[in-house]
């Protein structure tokens, strides 16, 4: 039997159809995929502004406020509770003037058995100079002695010899009197090496011992002193700032509890953003207005420690300074990072903070487009183009937190 050959045609129809719908399905999506992503959105609800090309003023406005050119800080020097407030925040003071008094019965009883424990070693040490010192004296008696018993035998011995010679006195009486003075002579001869020997040993205990006396009254001066570290004074005349205590407060020692500003003079502090921490330094050159009138600062130190994302810079006057000056008062300062420079700007906006600059909307008529650009430096004002725009286009520099995920925008009047 013949078979039939309909049937693959069939087959052939079916497969040929399926990989054409397939095919179809590939280049939709492809199509569809390559279509950029669009969003309508209402003219009113977005900002435009002009790419410009001009005069860029590389500078940075922040606010400061002045305070003493030179102060002190108030530093706790024995930590206790507070026990009486001599002061309040803004006064004047002279130096050594009574401020604050705190009290600590740990510390003070610890004081005192210190001077107790220090007396009695100073004690201790004077009674054994005495004891030296009565030493030397009954060997300056056995030196005297001995020295009188010599001079007494010499003479006894002379007086033999001449009676002697003279055939009166005895031979016995004669020998004695030479053997009394050979022996007194040896004794005095030991005494007196005795004598040196140990008053060169008892002069260096002396020596050592009043040493030793003299560091104790030192460390009981000090330990006295110490004692008046209760109380909080001055470090130099001024004016008392930044003070705020409470009776019954607890302090530590070398807590800083307010500072001496010692009036000599003004200088400004300024709380800067840490972006700038490295675009900062010493010499920077700043301008501030007041009244109406210039007036020049400079930059003289960079405290780089960063706390809430800013950092603190010392300004100096650097000629006149405005009249009737007051600590905390608050200037806004143009600080100048460099030469002016022809470059191409947009201005700041919202924008920048979802994009971070490396993107923008481009405007053309009714649609704007997405473009890759590069920024630069940045005022207050503006930012520097590097590359991406040209001066004359548009740009919107609103918000695009709803516009991010979009490539192209219709806009609507």
């Amino acid at each position: 039997m013949d078979t039939k050959i309909v049937k693959k045609k069939s087959k052939l129809k079916f497969v040929l159809g399926g990989l054409a719908v397939l095919v179809i399905i590939s280049l939709s999506g492809l199509y569809f995929s390559r279509q950029k992503k669009t969003y309508n959105v209402a003219g009113e609800d977005i900002q435009l502004d002009n790419v410009t090309r001009g005069k860029f003023e590389d500078m940075l406005m922040v606010t400061a406020q002045t305070q003493s050119l030179n102060s002190s800080l108030v530093n706790v020097l024995e930590g206790g509770a507070v026990k009486e407030i001599f002061a309040e925040d803004g006064q004047m003071l002279t130096k050594d003037q009574p401020i604050a008094r705190v009290y600590n019965p740990n510390t003070e009883f610890n004081y005192m058995n210190q001077e107790t424990g220090i007396m009695q070693q100073i004690s201790q040490m004077r009674s054994t100079l005495l004891e030296l010192k009565n030493q030397e004296l009954a060997q300056d008696k056995e030196l005297l002695l001995a020295q009188n018993d010599y001079n007494t035998a010499l003479q006894t011995y002379n007086l033999q010899k001449r009676l002697y010679d003279a055939e009166i006195g005895k031979k016995t009486d004669y020998d004695i009197s030479i053997q009394n003075l050979t022996y007194q002579k040896q004794r005095k001869i030991i005494v007196e090496k005795g004598f040196s020997n140990e008053k060169n040993s008892r002069n260096s205990q002396m020596a050592a011992i009043n040493s030793s006396i003299g560091q104790m009254d030192k460390s009981l001066q000090i330990l006295r002193s110490n004692k008046n570290n209760f109380l909080i004074t001055a470090p130099a005349s001024g004016r008392l700032s930044s003070f705020s205590i409470s009776v019954g407060q607890n302090l530590t020692s070398g807590q800083s509890i307010g500072k001496i500003d010692l009036m000599d003079g003004y200088k400004l502090t300024a709380k800067v953003d840490e972006y700038y921490i490295n675009k900062l330094q010493n010499g920077i050159k700043g301008i501030l207005d007041n009244d109406g009138r210039s007036y020049d600062a400079v930059i003289t130190k960079i405290l780089p420690e960063v706390k809430d994302g800013q950092f603190l810079a010392e300004l100096n006057f650097t000629g006149k300074k405005p009249e009737n000056l007051k600590i905390g008062m608050t200037f806004g300062v143009k600080l100048k990072l460099s030469a002016d420079t022809q470059s191409t700007m947009i201005p700041k906006g919202n924008f920048y903070k979802d994009t971070n600059g490396k993107w923008i909307f481009v405007v053309k008529g009714n649609t704007a487009e997405k473009r890759n650009i590069r920024l630069g430096r940045e005022n207050p004002l503006s930012y520097e183009v590097v590359s991406g725009l040209k001066a004359g286009e548009t740009v919107i520099t609103s918000d695009y937190s709803e516009l991010k995920k979009y490539e192209i925008l219709t806009i609507k009047k």
